[in-house]
Protein backbone atom coordinates (compact mmCIF):
# COMPACT_ATOMS: atom_id res chain seq x y z
CA UNK A 1 0.00 0.00 0.00
CA UNK A 2 1.38 3.48 -1.23
CA UNK A 3 1.42 6.09 0.95
CA UNK A 4 -1.41 8.16 -0.89
CA UNK A 5 -3.87 4.89 -0.37
CA UNK A 6 -2.84 4.57 3.24
CA UNK A 7 -4.24 8.15 3.57
CA UNK A 8 -7.04 7.50 1.73
CA UNK A 9 -8.14 4.37 3.78
CA UNK A 10 -7.10 6.08 7.42
CA UNK A 11 -9.27 8.99 6.19
CA UNK A 12 -12.36 6.53 5.14
CA UNK A 13 -11.79 4.62 8.39
CA UNK A 14 -11.81 8.07 10.67
CA UNK A 15 -14.87 9.14 8.55
CA UNK A 16 -16.64 5.81 9.47
CA UNK A 17 -15.84 5.49 12.87
CA UNK A 18 -16.81 9.21 13.84
CA UNK A 19 -19.74 8.09 12.06
CA UNK A 20 -20.76 5.10 14.63
CA UNK A 21 -19.68 7.09 17.25
CA UNK A 22 -22.26 10.09 16.22
CA UNK A 23 -25.19 8.65 14.57
CA UNK A 24 -27.53 6.00 16.16
CA UNK A 25 -28.48 5.02 12.66
CA UNK A 26 -24.97 4.18 11.31
CA UNK A 27 -23.89 2.66 14.50
CA UNK A 28 -26.97 0.21 13.82
CA UNK A 29 -25.68 -0.50 10.12
CA UNK A 30 -22.73 -1.18 11.43
CA UNK A 31 -24.66 -4.24 13.59
CA UNK A 32 -26.64 -5.04 10.73
CA UNK A 33 -24.95 -4.84 7.75
CA UNK A 34 -21.19 -3.98 7.98
CA UNK A 35 -20.62 -4.20 4.09
CA UNK A 36 -23.14 -1.39 3.56
CA UNK A 37 -21.91 0.47 5.89
CA UNK A 38 -17.80 0.11 4.76
CA UNK A 39 -19.52 0.81 1.16
CA UNK A 40 -21.09 3.67 1.74
CA UNK A 41 -17.57 5.15 3.26
CA UNK A 42 -15.71 4.17 -0.09
CA UNK A 43 -14.27 0.82 2.05
CA UNK A 44 -16.29 -1.62 0.26
CA UNK A 45 -15.15 -5.54 0.83
CA UNK A 46 -16.06 -8.08 -1.55
CA UNK A 47 -19.49 -10.00 -0.71
CA UNK A 48 -17.42 -12.86 -0.19
CA UNK A 49 -15.25 -11.82 2.01
CA UNK A 50 -16.59 -12.01 6.13
CA UNK A 51 -16.78 -8.70 8.29
CA UNK A 52 -16.05 -9.26 11.95
CA UNK A 53 -16.51 -5.90 13.86
CA UNK A 54 -14.95 -5.55 16.74
CA UNK A 55 -16.62 -2.91 18.91
CA UNK A 56 -15.18 -1.03 21.96
CA UNK A 57 -11.77 -3.20 22.96
CA UNK A 58 -11.26 -1.92 26.61
CA UNK A 59 -7.66 -1.70 27.46
CA UNK A 60 -6.45 -1.63 23.68
CA UNK A 61 -4.47 1.25 23.03
CA UNK A 62 -5.66 2.28 18.82
CA UNK A 63 -3.23 1.11 16.06
CA UNK A 64 -3.91 1.99 12.97
CA UNK A 65 -1.65 0.05 11.41
CA UNK A 66 -3.45 -3.26 13.02
CA UNK A 67 -6.27 -2.06 10.87
CA UNK A 68 -4.65 -1.34 7.95
CA UNK A 69 -3.41 -4.23 7.98
CA UNK A 70 -6.29 -5.68 8.57
CA UNK A 71 -7.89 -4.18 5.53
CA UNK A 72 -4.99 -5.73 3.16
CA UNK A 73 -6.06 -9.16 4.41
CA UNK A 74 -9.61 -8.57 3.40
CA UNK A 75 -7.75 -7.68 -0.03
CA UNK A 76 -6.26 -11.17 -0.59
CA UNK A 77 -9.60 -12.63 0.03
CA UNK A 78 -9.18 -12.87 4.02
CA UNK A 79 -11.80 -12.26 6.98
CA UNK A 80 -11.66 -8.58 7.41
CA UNK A 81 -11.75 -7.53 10.97
CA UNK A 82 -12.74 -4.02 11.58
CA UNK A 83 -12.01 -2.33 15.07
CA UNK A 84 -14.21 0.31 16.27
CA UNK A 85 -13.41 1.76 19.23
CA UNK A 86 -14.82 3.19 22.31
CA UNK A 87 -15.70 6.27 22.41
CA UNK A 88 -14.11 7.67 25.78
CA UNK A 89 -15.95 10.88 26.21
CA UNK A 90 -14.05 13.15 28.81
CA UNK A 91 -15.49 13.47 32.02
CA UNK A 92 -17.89 16.28 32.68
CA UNK A 93 -16.67 17.83 35.48
CA UNK A 94 -18.33 21.69 37.24
CA UNK A 95 -15.88 23.74 37.75
CA UNK A 96 -16.46 26.31 40.27
CA UNK A 97 -16.71 30.29 39.90
CA UNK A 98 -13.13 30.74 40.97
CA UNK A 99 -11.88 28.50 38.96
CA UNK A 100 -14.05 29.81 35.49
CA UNK A 101 -12.93 32.84 36.34
CA UNK A 102 -9.17 32.00 36.03
CA UNK A 103 -9.57 31.18 32.60
CA UNK A 104 -10.30 32.78 29.56
CA UNK A 105 -9.58 30.45 26.61
CA UNK A 106 -6.89 28.45 27.91
CA UNK A 107 -5.09 31.27 29.35
CA UNK A 108 -4.74 33.33 32.75
CA UNK A 109 -6.50 36.92 32.57
CA UNK A 110 -3.86 38.82 33.70
CA UNK A 111 -2.20 37.65 30.07
CA UNK A 112 -5.68 38.79 28.47
CA UNK A 113 -5.46 41.49 26.43
CA UNK A 114 -8.59 43.15 24.68
CA UNK A 115 -7.23 46.20 23.29
CA UNK A 116 -5.65 45.70 20.12
CA UNK A 117 -2.98 48.41 20.39
CA UNK A 118 -0.73 46.81 23.00
CA UNK A 119 -0.94 42.84 20.96
CA UNK A 120 0.50 44.39 17.98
Amino acid sequence: MDPTERALFITAYGRLVADVWSDPDQERLLADDPHRLLAEHDLGVPPEVPVVVVRDAQGADPDIGVQVQAWLDAGAGRTFVLYVPALDPVSEQELSEHELDSVVAGIDPAGACCCPCCCT
